[in-house]
């Protein structure tokens, strides 16, 4: 479990990969942030632009990852992550970022169909009680899931480099069950990266109004996300073993 958290510094080169990989995740992280931030003004016009430059700078260290789980996958003690192939990385980025959209699009399409079909159910029975319970249902339990699956579905996208890797819940499914130490890993993934994603989150709430503030803000959270990047490849590449 420590070495989740230490294994990256047994790679000599890991200073500059990091330092690489900071960059991209910084600009990326910035752009998208300016273009949700009220600190514009008068450029708010400029914000879609913002955002898909910062989407498209974040397919980078995205693909990076990816290919920092096939390598770690494959490995025990001596650890050496692979070097950055900026053309291939931002590829795999892409499809990345497309799989989940895939994911997103029949999972958000399934909810909305069983969400109306409660809605009317509960017009027809003038049950606003059953309406809010059942669509708040239809709502978390797809998250829920979705989260459980993460590991082994960023897995699966690691190792088949498939389109549709995140749709792929009977591969995963055998694969957890296979894991001896699944959910052990699950435990640690989910609050390191709720932690971090809350302390992204306050400083974004702190820092919005000033281009400067934001900068600064999101300087620190993009070291944080740097370093939780690493230990998620770790655990994502040994939770399925």
């Amino acid at each position: 479990m420590r070495e989740a958290f230490s294994y990256m510094f047994k790679d000599n080169m890991f200073k500059q990969k990091w330092a690489t990989y900071f960059c991209f995740a910084f600009l990326g992280a910035f752009f998208t942030n300016l273009g949700n931030s009220p600190a514009l003004g008068s450029l708010k016009i400029y914000a879609p632009l913002f955002l898909i430059l910062g989407v498209v700078i974040m397919f980078i260290p995205s693909g990076y990852i990816i290919a920092c789980i096939r390598a770690l996958a494959g490995q025990k003690e001596n650890y050496v992550l692979p070097a950055f192939n900026y053309k291939h990385n931002t590829f795999t980025g892409f499809k990345f970022w497309v799989a989940v959209l895939i994911l997103s699009l029949i999972f958000g399409i399934g909810c909305a169909v069983f969400s109306a079909v409660i809605a009317v159910i509960a017009g027809i029975l003038k049950a606003r009680i059953l309406a809010i319970v059942g669509i708040t249902f239809i709502m978390v339990l797809p998250l829920l899931i979705i989260a459980y699956y993460t590991l082994a579905l960023n897995r699966i996208f690691a190792d088949t480099d498939s389109w549709i890797s995140f749709i792929k819940f009977k591969e995963a499914t055998a694969m957890i069950k296979n894991a001896a130490h699944y959910n052990k890993w699950f435990f640690i993934f989910i609050p390191l990266n709720i932690l971090s994603g809350i302390i992204s989150g306050v400083l974004f709430a702190l820092s919005a109004k000033s281009i400067d503030g934001l900068a600064i803000a999101t300087l620190v959270s993009a070291m944080i996300a740097s370093y939780v990047a690493f230990v998620n490849a770790y655990i994502t590449a040994k939770s399925v073993e």
